[in-house]
């Protein structure tokens, strides 16, 4: 049984996968197994990790003849997996040689149930590795689980908790199925461990699905990737005050961030305002998570102030 089975799902990305699965290849654990779920690629992604497999057993590659999306690719690497953990890499992303390593001898020393690293993004145009973490989570994890609502690709999980509460990625969901997957995850498992120097690189891709799309189809599944997270809140009863305000007010950012967009057509916009009203109509403490969404925002917008004047500063 591998230490860890790393999912890798791949659609077209023949430009990034070679450094992507160099990074793996070279990891200092060794006790891996590299499962790549080629999903429909008509770009010469399936010929790429055929000659990856041929030189390295770790790697095991599966084929979709269609392209079903990157839940049902993810959903079927967590079917294969044989791993004590998991962990997932995108195929036009990078992680330094030590990250599983690190992730897997925390999980393993502290018997968590998730070890979670930091996720910095890297421009492939600039050839640029920006030390800031994106969102930098990790300080407010420590103080609560919920706070791990997205950059799921940062951590590994204990295949055995995901299988035991049947935590997969929904497929129904094109946009918003990473965090539904985090914050999911987080309503189960009990112990996580932080490991803020474990390094994992995000590409700043302009061709991604995610900078292109300008339709409605983001929002709607915000909208029932929402109602599906409210449902589970409502009934489990493991989910206490403060995780409830947490996520709440994570669902409030991502449908006001949606509201603001001045790049969207008018009926996007509308459908975000109609979407966040839904929800707002719901929550079961709205006082409570709106002093929650505020207090996360003034911390927020502060650090981005900060940000800024340093780079004025600088030049």
């Amino acid at each position: 049984m591998p230490a860890v089975s790393i999912i890798v799902p791949v659609y077209n990305s023949a430009a990034f996968l070679d450094p992507c699965l160099g990074s793996l290849q070279s990891q200092t654990l060794q006790d891996l197994e590299f499962i790549c779920i080629d999903d429909g690629s008509t770009d010469g992604s399936a010929a790429i990790l055929q000659a990856w497999a041929a030189k390295d057993k770790r790697f095991r590659i599966l084929s979709f003849t269609d392209n079903r999306g990157p839940s049902a690719a993810r959903n079927a690497g967590l079917d294969a997996a044989r791993g004590t953990f998991v962990g997932f890499v995108d195929s036009d992303d990078s992680v330094d040689k030590d990250f599983f390593e690190k992730l897997y001898g925390a999980a393993e020393t502290t018997r968590a149930d998730v070890a979670k690293g930091t996720l910095k993004n890297y421009d492939p145009v600039k050839g640029t590795v920006y030390l800031k973490e994106i969102f930098n989570l990790n300080y407010r994890i420590r103080r609560h689980k919920a706070w791990f609502y997205m950059t799921y690709t940062s951590a590994i999980y204990r295949t055995a908790m995901l299988r035991r509460n049947g935590i997969r990625f929904n497929e129904d969901l094109r946009f918003f199925e990473d965090p539904h997957f985090s914050i999911r995850a987080a309503f189960c498992y009990d112990t996580i461990v932080t490991v803020d120097d474990a390094c994992y690189y995000y590409t700043d891709n302009p061709g991604s699905v995610t900078h292109n799309e300008r339709g409605e189809r983001p929002v709607r599944d915000l909208i029932a990737g929402a109602a599906d997270l409210l449902d589970m809140m409502d009934r489990l009863p493991q989910v206490d005050d403060r995780h409830y305000c947490i996520v709440f007010a994570f669902l409030m950012d991502q449908f006001i961030g949606w509201c603001q967009k001045y790049y969207v057509p008018d009926e996007v916009t509308a459908l975000s305002s109609s979407g966040f009203s839904s929800i707002l109509k719901r929550c079961r403490n709205l006082d409570a998570c709106m002093a929650e969404y505020v207090f996360f925002r003034k911390e927020s917008d502060r650090k981005n102030l900060f940000r800024q004047i340093k780079r004025d500063l600088n030049g």
